[in-house]
């Protein structure tokens, strides 16, 4: 990727002296919302205007030239600045240059730097990285984010909710179930089925469904000013759902394999052979999108606690791989954590829910084929010999009779890095149940790093005879907000979709968000505040 210098230094300036037309300020403003440096620029030049304003303007002393004359040829001129008789002038004249300064280093720290590197961690894999950098990236900006209208306290309940009529187009909005605040995402031609707000609260980071093309669609929506990110088309395949932030809320990290829609899908470019996956990048803070691997394997899995981000990129293979990839910094020679694939680390980072087995390319995309299990690692934390990533199976009472298991399967952690879930696990093999029913991949399963997964974990959400369960996610106090989604009453009637908000760690019933109209709306996925 090749740094484009996007940044509005002209318009800074010309906003400062009133030369902005309505055009111009409009562009500013928008930019400013989701431009922290440019923020920073633009409180610089403001507060270097009033170092400057408040100097005190003198006309110099009718002598000066004769004086300077005579101290070039006294020598006195090569005297420490405080003992020449022109001192006062010098300080004057050393609190503008400083002022200058000042306003050189952030407007410099704003420019664009090339490539950093690439790097190769295997003959597999290709990195590429070329996120922005900045050699002042410490700096704080100095005007604060605005607080978005349907801002979410710690706690509250938001969520996507697609409304439209049979045959017509569908508009999304997301929703501060709290507070009644909405803000417009937008059409899109298919239901949303996968959210992830930032750490901030400032973005949300969602995937629609394209229609009937059998790819999805992924975006990003600023909550301050509600400007709408495409970010790309994918095929819908097995561990592409997966939207991760990092802890600054800088960085979104996504999987997309490479699809071919027709010039007419309005699709952003790609770039990648067909049926290839890759991880993205997309930095809110340039408003910029950036392919970080060429492998065709590689899939965006979770990013590490602390500075800088480093995103753990998962490589899809007969045995798969992870690799810890730091976005600021040259990743070359990274270490390869075999067996390890789609990690998810817990909010304090102590554990990780991730996936091993055999894997194989069928269909078009990566899924697996012999002893697919959900693991749970150790602690992370801890120092010793034993790894922490020869993991415990998720399932106690499965097993995987001539290496059938899952094929693939969703899993997320609750806010106290205790509790998890999983759905939609695809088992391959026979039943493990009297009742013949389990696993079943139209329901969930509930537990904790305490209490694993069993026959007895699992639960479905008033799913009725043909619902299944779209998202799980948890509340900063463990409340569960589970999407089920609801067949359509008939061709061109919209998707539909509720959300059930289970106040305790286990059980069905709780309260029910969505429905009560005709034909009745796609509601969610669901957020909570952090």
């Amino acid at each position: 990727m090749t740094f484009r210098g996007n940044h509005v230094d002209e318009l800074i300036s010309a906003s400062l002296t009133g030369e902005l037309t309505d055009a111009e300020r409009a562009e500013l403003d928008a930019h400013l919302a989701r431009c922290e440096r440019c923020r920073a620029t633009l409180a610089a030049f403001k507060s270097e205007r009033r170092i400057l304003s408040g100097l005190p303007v003198a006309d110099p002393p009718r002598d000066l030239s004769a004086r300077v004359r005579a101290g070039i040829e006294s020598g006195h001129l090569g005297q420490p600045w405080w003992r020449r008789p022109s001192g006062l002038i010098a300080i004057g004249a050393s609190v503008a240059t400083v002022a200058a300064a000042v306003l050189a280093i952030v407007v410099f720290a704003n420019f664009q730097f090339g490539p950093v590197g690439q790097a190769s961690g295997s003959p597999e894999a290709s990195l590429s990285y070329a996120p922005s950098t900045s050699v002042f990236e410490s700096v704080e900006p100095s005007v604060e984010p605005t607080r978005p209208p349907v801002f979410l306290a710690s706690g509250e309940l938001a969520y996507l909710s697609l409304n439209g009529a049979p045959f017509e187009a569908l508009r999304l909005t997301f929703v501060n179930n709290s507070t009644g605040a909405s803000i417009d995402a937008g059409t899109v031609s298919g239901p949303p089925i996968a959210a992830s707000l930032s750490p901030d609260g400032q973005w949300l980071a969602y995937i629609t469904e394209k229609g009937e093309t059998g790819a999805n669609e992924v975006w990003a929506l600023h909550l301050t000013d509600g400007a709408v990110t495409h970010l790309g088309c994918s095929t819908a395949a097995s561990f592409t759902d997966r939207l991760a932030w990092s802890p600054d809320g800088t960085y979104l990290a996504f999987t997309l394999i490479s699809v071919d829609l027709g010039a007419n899908s309005a699709c952003p470019a790609n770039d990648g052979a067909l049926e290839t996956a890759d991880a993205w990048v997309y930095d809110v803070s340039q408003d910029e999108r950036f392919r970080l691997t060429h492998s065709g394997n590689a899939y965006s899995a979770t990013f590490q606690r602390g500075s800088p981000a480093t995103l753990m990129v998962s490589f899809a293979a007969e045995s798969p791989w992870t690799e810890a990839v730091p976005l600021g910094a040259d990743p070359t020679n990274l270490d390869r954590i075999e067996g390890v694939f789609m990690p998810l680390f817990s909010p304090d980072g102590s554990r990780a829910l991730y996936w091993s087995g055999t894997m194989a390319f069928s269909g078009g995309q990566w899924q697996f084929s012999l002893g697919g299990m959900p693991q749970l690692s150790g602690d992370l934390r801890a120092a010793g010999p034993a790894s922490p990533w020869i993991g415990t199976p998720l399932f106690t009472d499965l097993v995987t009779v001539g290496g059938e298991a899952f094929a693939y399967g969703d899993f997320t952690w609750s806010g106290d890095s205790v509790r998890f879930a999983f759905w939609n696990g695809a088992w391959t093999g026979a039943p493990q149940s009297a009742d013949g029913n389990y696993p079943n991949q139209r329901e969930g399963y509930l537990g904790s790093t305490g209490d694993l997964l069993s026959v007895a974990s699992r639960f479905s959400p008033n799913l009725g005879d043909d619902g299944w369960i779209v998202d799980i996610t948890y509340s900063s106090d463990n409340a569960t907000a589970v999407t089920v989604g609801v067949p359509s009453g008939g061709i061109g009637d919209p998707p539909s979709a509720r959300i059930t908000v289970i106040p305790s760690c286990c059980g069905g019933g709780g309260d029910e968000i969505g429905g009560g109209a005709d034909p009745p709306p796609w509601d969610g996925p669901a957020v909570f505040g952090r």
